[in-house]
């Protein structure tokens, strides 16, 4: 076949071409660095917002990610396609990672206490303060942060580590994505750092997000997880926004990329408010291009040859379709009535006018 003579004779010249050079992820940056608090080598990648380099006055949220060297290029593939669909806003990712010895270096410095099963553990307390005097404040100094949005997001010891952030630095970050947290360390540590915490805190003002796996949950944990909930709910902390889920058809490592994607929706979700009728039936009306916006019960949907739309409401005049890209705000001329909707897609806006 003409196929099969094509494709041999292109591979024939690639196995005969010289080492190709490795992949690299566009548009982002690396750096290494020696802690000066506790002598050990780090990695940090860093991938800044599309928007970036033409918005020198806009400031971003950070997202911090524990074993980078893992999880970077997949949490920025899962914030694209979050940020396209308008499901969270643009954001500063970043991933802190090793050079190599991975394994050691994230049992030392995510476990918050030294074990016979592992000399070298227990080194979480001086991690934390890598991050807090080190990292954050390099990336503060030298990139737009918004300074009051920040996220840290670990897995397994990660999130074991994310947890001892809350509760020993529960300023530090103000959101949190922990999945599968490896809440049987050391007979259960975590559990006395909430309770310990609790009994001299009754403020904790941050937006987390917990996860295991089904089958993790069926093999490994014996509900620890659901516990853990338990008792954070117990201690009713004021401030608290939290959700949970369990990963179905997942195991420990697996869960990660759905689970991501989940919390990110969390900590970010846009409002939805519920808007006066009265003001509904002044935007319900025909405009141009075919679309329609009609008034159902107390919501207000989309309807044009293709579909009908539920709307959701982020303001009172402004609105959004969940999994779309882009916000629609109704405009009023100087006497208060309907005009029509401006539709902001990107960087991209569209005015449709009302016909009647």
């Amino acid at each position: 076949m003409l196929f099969t003579f094509i494709t041999s004779s292109v591979f024939t010249q690639i196995d005969k071409a010289p080492p190709y050079p490795p992949v690299v992820l566009s548009g982002t940056q690396l750096i290494k660095f020696t802690s000066a608090i506790n002598n050990h080598a780090y990695e940090i990648y860093i991938e800044l917002p599309a928007s970036y380099k033409d918005s020198s006055n806009k400031k971003y949220p950070v997202l911090y990610v524990l074993d980078g060297q893992w999880f970077f290029p997949q949490t920025i593939a899962i914030r694209e396609g979050l940020r396209f669909e308008s499901f969270i806003p643009e954001m500063i990712v970043v991933g802190i990672g090793w050079p190599d010895h991975y394994h050691p270096n994230r049992d030392r410095d995510f476990t918050p206490t030294r074990t016979m099963l592992d000399s070298a553990s227990g080194g979480a307390d001086k991690f934390l303060i890598v991050i807090k005097n080190e990292i954050i404040k390099f990336i503060d100094s030298a990139y737009r942060s918004d300074k009051k949005t920040n996220v840290l997001l670990g897995q397994s010891l990660g999130g074991l580590f994310a947890l001892y952030t809350l509760f020993h630095e529960p300023e530090l970050f103000n959101n949190y994505i922990v999945m599968c947290p490896s809440l049987d360390y050391d007979d259960g540590i975590t559990f006395k750092y909430e309770k310990a915490f609790s009994e001299n805190h009754h403020i904790l003002n941050v937006k987390l997000f917990l996860t295991s796996s089904e089958y993790e949950e069926e093999v490994f944990r014996a509900g620890n997880f659901s516990k853990f909930i338990e008792q954070l709910k117990n201690s009713n902390y004021k401030g608290l926004v939290m959700d949970s889920l369990v990963v179905l058809k997942m195991g420990h490592a697996t869960q990660n990329a759905y689970a991501t994607g989940r919390g990110l929706q969390f900590l970010f979700s846009r409002p939805d408010i519920m808007v006066n009728e009265s003001l509904l039936d002044q935007y319900a009306g025909n405009y141009e291009h075919g679309v329609t916006f009609t008034r159902t019960g107390k919501s207000l949907y989309w309807t044009d040859v293709r579909i009908k739309t539920k709307l959701h409401a982020a303001a009172n005049n402004s609105f959004y379709i969940n999994g779309a890209s882009g916000t629609g705000e109704f405009i009023r001329d100087d006497r208060g009535k309907v005009t029509g909707v401006s539709l902001k897609i990107e960087n991209q806006a569209i005015f449709l006018k009302k016909i009647d």
